[in-house]
């Protein structure tokens, strides 16, 4: 089973969708071939420590990332009032259902007819060199939301950390701001990185030791859309926090957006910290296809495949049937790397339809899924 590579498919058209043919698509297909994620280092790099009350504290490969055991600490604001979760902590289960190791730990509040369970789990990071395993080194922050009842609940999720790495003023950069360092400042809309770097020494060209906050996981969690480079000791209202130079005591502060949980719905939140960037695998590998233009016989049609997260050195290999031809772009074609600020890169081919009849459109990833697509092309 490859809950890293997942993919679904939607149509559009253009105004060429009312030429005299009738396009049917088919439930699609997926086999699996081969493990489609790049390999993991067993070995366990990053140390979590849980405290009650949705608060931890974190170390990975000798480096101090948080000044505490409780640095790490959660605030909700569920329809609009301030909320201290009360949960207790317990150690994740040492497996998953499936029989995945997982190390980590756990806490769930209760409000009402709202459950949030909360969880610190170590999981791998991205490979920093091609063909590199990856390492156990980050740990990703999650906020599962579930409303039980008959009507909508909105939560709001703030977390402030104490930060430490391996110096009490370490310091930040973003890839939105190349080059700076950054000190008493928020990040936001087009300013939001997707990922955070905290400094030991304030030199992104001789950081010493760094950690990264990972904050876009792909489409199916929700990251925070406000992170805050501030001091430790900043002021609050008890819930926004005052953004000020650090002056030797780092702080950081990262907000969601509220979310309307809906009556018997539930959303997931979150985030991940450690010396690596998450590659997570309920996002990773990802891949959304969409079908455009025209099936008519002769014209253009486009097959664009987004790819949320996609793993080093990734290929998406189209191969078409008998009665459609590829027109523009390679049938192999690499996954480019994401755009600045984006979690997803796009690969798009040109084809058209030679015959009608069936036609079996087949995707492969070369991370061992292969996706058939089969249409029906026919005259009224």
């Amino acid at each position: 089973m490859f809950p890293a590579l997942l993919i679904a498919f939607t149509a559009t058209f253009g105004q060429d969708s009312a030429a005299p043919v009738t396009v049917k698509f088919h439930e699609p297909k997926t086999s699996v071939a081969a493990e489609s994620t790049a390999p993991i280092d067993p070995t366990l790099r990053v140390n979590i420590q849980g405290s009650p009350g949705m608060a931890y504290g974190l170390n990975a490969e000798n480096v101090r990332l948080t000044f505490s055991n409780a640095s790490a600490r959660t605030t909700l604001k569920i329809d609009g009032q301030v909320v201290l979760p009360n949960a207790a902590v317990a150690q994740l289960p040492p497996k998953t259902a499936t029989g995945k190791a997982r190390t980590g730990v756990y806490g769930t509040h209760q409000h009402g007819k709202l459950t949030i369970t909360w969880t610190v789990e170590a999981v791998p990071s991205k490979p920093t060199k091609p063909g590199e395993p990856r390492k156990l080194n980050t740990a990703l922050v999650r906020y599962i939301i579930e409303n039980k009842d008959t009507q909508a609940h909105t939560v709001e999720t703030r977390v402030r950390i104490d930060t430490y790495c391996n110096n009490d003023g370490a310091l930040f950069a973003a890839p939105t701001m190349p080059g700076k360092i950054l000190d008493g400042i928020e990040l936001k809309d087009k300013t939001l990185p997707p990922f955070v770097q905290i400094m030991q020494n304030p030199d992104v060209k001789n950081p010493i030791n760094s950690g990264y906050f990972t904050l876009k996981l792909g489409s199916r969690m929700i990251g925070p859309d406000r992170f805050l480079c501030t001091a430790h000791g900043a002021n609050e209202n008890g819930w926004e926090v005052v953004v000020q130079q650090a002056m030797g005591d780092s702080d950081c502060a990262m907000y969601w957006k509220p979310v309307s949980v809906p009556p018997g719905g539930n959303v997931t939140l979150a985030y991940a910290y450690g010396t690596g960037i998450a590659a997570t695998p309920e996002s990773e590998g990802r891949i959304n296809v969409s079908f455009g233009g025209s099936f008519e016989p002769g014209k253009l049609f486009t097959i664009s495949a987004s790819v949320d997260d996609p793993v080093s050195n990734q290929t998406l290999e189209l191969e078409l049937p008998s009665g459609m031809e590829l027109v523009e772009g390679k049938r192999l074609q690499p996954i480019p790397a994401p755009a600045e600020g984006s979690a997803s890169s796009m690969v798009l081919w040109k084809c058209r339809v030679t015959e009608l009849g069936e036609h079996a459109i087949r995707i492969r990833s070369s991370h061992g899924t292969t996706l058939t697509r089969t249409v029906t092309i026919s005259r009224p």
